[in-house]
């Protein structure tokens, strides 16, 4: 996340949400039911459709960022519900957002608590990370007020976010069936590079140099770590149905000056390996695939410099695709019709439990690093001044806390503006056990190295209870979002992720001492929860949410017009919509139909099977005015004899409308 963090900004910012209307929540944590045996393993599956309209905030880029205008690739949510034959149940919801929220977490735990007897131990909320999802949806005011280019909680946008994802959950709870599942990981090289080498290679034991071209390849998490889900059909066969799975890839392959929405490189990974599964496994859909963050906080998008954005994005998010598919289809002969699973979850408060065992926390303190920016995107003058380019370590006053930390503002005038009160301190770390994998979920981007630490802590709990365990994923920006974790040697050199860890070098430390003690317990006892029994929330607000005003006026579709590609922007046909009454976002609108020849009827237009519709990632649409919208196919297809038309899908009582034939 950049944040041009001048403190009187901070101050005037903090002042104008001062007089904001409050967001006041209490939401309640019912005990854990008892799983009840069942005959079979069942496994249910859904997606829902979380894209907002016009104008919120985006949250990522902070105040680079723009707010949306429209969409280019849809925001998705997928849940994945499982439960074995001894009754314990798992319900992941993978979305696309810049991280997952404690806030929503304890709305939707009491939530399905009453609809589905779901335990909150069971229920996770992990995200892509995109830069391009709206904020303001989490339990702090530092980071509502902090994370997008506008301050504040959206209520609306948080309402919105919990209905789609109580849905999510209870449809796929309603469509379990009897399934079978495996598990597999492997290796992803190429696609992926360090950002931050310096502090990477400070740790011990870790080779080589800065200045070797090449290194910054290797000093990634290349694991892809999969979930494979296949139901029975009516037929008594199974067929593939879906997976979840996680990769160590930043949400920032677009840049910040997209004025749309997306799931950024998230998307092509998803939809991408989702098609390639179809077409190997002749299925009539494609499987619901979501993807989540590993321990990614130093791992980029392997771009070409210069030429950030969707073409890129595009490149990079099929690559990894392919390799997603790969991985899915070599577990054929690996499903199994039941599966051990584990879960636990607790709520840790920082403010009055800094310390486990030996490992304590620092109060927490934004570093002056911080607003320099990360190193693909930095922030143009700041990064060249004292005490906050990176790599410029405090050498005086380092017998605090914080160590070589310049605190943005000193240390004496940032409590004043930030009281500790306001920073994220519940935090919820969460263990999942499924099969003999090992899933740790954290509030947290997590470095690479921090990662193995915190690994290393989850393995011996493994050993120390003579369990078996075949790998691990350690998931970033689950369930809540604190800022970075860089382990204490990454901390010292002061780049942007160690002026981005707020309660300091012993960040890293303190999430394996916990990770390893609830693994531990996890293990010995079995699945359980340490939550409050209630969890109340006062936030300040912001308003963006946008009324939905008739438009006035006859529709009209203009003639579409095509544009060349270049630099940065792929080619695409462009069309201007005059719409007569308000678009639902997260409904379906947009499709491309064909016909050959004149004559011909009009088709739905396929490329490679899929439909081409907004649903994939070649049609988007930004709002111009309260009734105009501009439409564009990108990467469109071209022959001599087809012609192609737009269709746009009449909403709240419009018929459906078609623009001119074209070319």
């Amino acid at each position: 996340m950049l944040r041009l963090l001048a403190i009187t900004l901070l101050a005037c910012c903090l002042s104008a949400c001062a007089n904001a209307p409050a967001f006041t929540a209490r939401y309640l944590t019912p005990p854990a039911p008892e799983p009840i045996a069942q005959a079979h393993f069942e496994a249910g599956i859904s997606e829902v459709d979380i894209t907002p309209p016009p104008g919120l905030p985006k949250a990522g880029f902070a105040t680079w960022a723009k707010d949306g205008q429209g969409f280019r690739t849809r925001l998705k949510a997928r849940a994945y519900f499982l439960r074995n034959t001894a009754g314990a149940s798992v319900l992941i919801l993978q979305t696309d957002l810049l991280a997952g929220s404690p806030l929503l977490h304890a709305a939707l735990r009491e939530r399905l608590a009453k609809s589905i007897h779901l335990p909150a131990h069971s229920l996770a909320i992990t995200a892509t990370h995109t830069h391009a999802a709206p904020g303001g949806f989490w339990g702090d005011d530092f980071y509502n007020g902090h994370a997008a280019n506008a301050a504040g909680l959206e209520p609306r946008w948080f309402n919105f976010l919990l209905e789609q994802l109580s849905k999510a959950s209870e449809q796929a709870y309603a469509a379990r069936r009897p399934a079978k599942v495996a598990l597999g990981q492997q290796e992803v090289w190429g696609l992926t590079r360090n950002r931050s080498l310096a502090p990477h290679l400070n740790n011990p034991g870790i080779t080589g140099r800065s200045d070797d071209a090449a290194r910054k390849y290797r000093a990634i998490n290349p694991k892809l770590s999969l979930l494979r889900i296949d139901q029975q059909q009516a037929d008594g066969h199974f067929k593939p149905a879906g997976a979840f799975m996680s990769f160590s890839i930043h949400g920032t392959g677009i840049p910040s000056a997209s004025p749309d929405y997306h799931a950024d490189i998230w998307a092509y990974l998803a939809i991408g390996s989702g098609r390639l599964l179809q077409a190997h496994y002749a299925l009539d859909q494609p499987p619901i695939m979501g993807a989540f963050e590993a321990s990614h906080a130093d791992v980029a998008p392997n771009a070409v410099p210069g030429l950030l954005g969707f073409g890129e994005a595009r490149r990079i998010g099929l690559g990894i695709a392919e390799q997603a598919a790969a991985l899915f289809q070599r577990l054929d002969s690996q499903l199994q019709d039941d599966l051990p699973l584990r879960s636990a979850i607790t709520e840790v408060n920082v403010l009055s439990e800094p310390s486990l065992g030996a490992v304590s926390l620092c109060e927490p303190a934004v570093g002056a690093a911080l607003a320099a920016g990360a190193h693909e995107h930095r922030s143009p003058v700041l990064w060249h001044l004292p005490f906050i380019r990176p790599g410029q370590p405090r050498t005086f006053f380092t017998d605090t806390c914080q160590g070589g930390k310049h605190w943005l503002g000193t240390r004496w005038l940032q409590p004043l503006i930030l009281p500790q009160e306001e920073f994220p301190h519940r935090w919820l770390i969460q263990s999942l056990h499924l099969g003999h994998t090992a899933w740790t979920l954290l509030p947290f981007e997590v470095t690479v190295q921090a990662g193995r630490e915190i690994e290393a802590a989850v393995a011996d709990s493994f050993r120390t209870q003579q369990a078996p365990l075949a790998w691990q994923v350690i998931s970033s920006v689950a369930n809540g979002y604190t800022g970075y974790a860089t382990t204490a040697d990454e901390y010292a050199l002061q780049y942007y992720e160690g002026g981005h860890t707020l309660y300091g070098p012993n960040t890293a430390r303190f999430l394996a001492a916990h990770a390893q003690q609830q693994s531990r317990t996890l293990l010995a006892q079995g699945s359980f929860q340490e939550l409050p029994p209630t969890s109340n929330y006062r936030l300040r607000t912001g308003l963006y949410w946008p009324e939905a005003a008739a438009p006035s006026g006859a529709a009209n579709v203009s003639t579409p017009t095509y544009h060349d590609p270049s630099i940065g922007q792929e080619d695409y046909w462009q069309i201007i919509w005059q719409a007569e009454a308000p678009i639902d976002w997260h409904q379906p609108l947009i499709s491309i139909e064909t016909r050959h020849g004149k004559q011909a009827a009009w088709q739905p237009l396929r490329r490679d099977g899929a439909l081409v519709d907004d649903q994939g990632f070649d049609l988007g649409i930004r709002q111009l005015d309260a009734q105009h919208y501009q439409i564009r196919w990108y990467n469109p297809a071209f022959n001599a004899d087809d012609q192609f038309r737009f269709r746009i899908t009449g909403h709240n009582g419009a018929a459906t409308r078609f623009s001119p034939a074209f070319p």
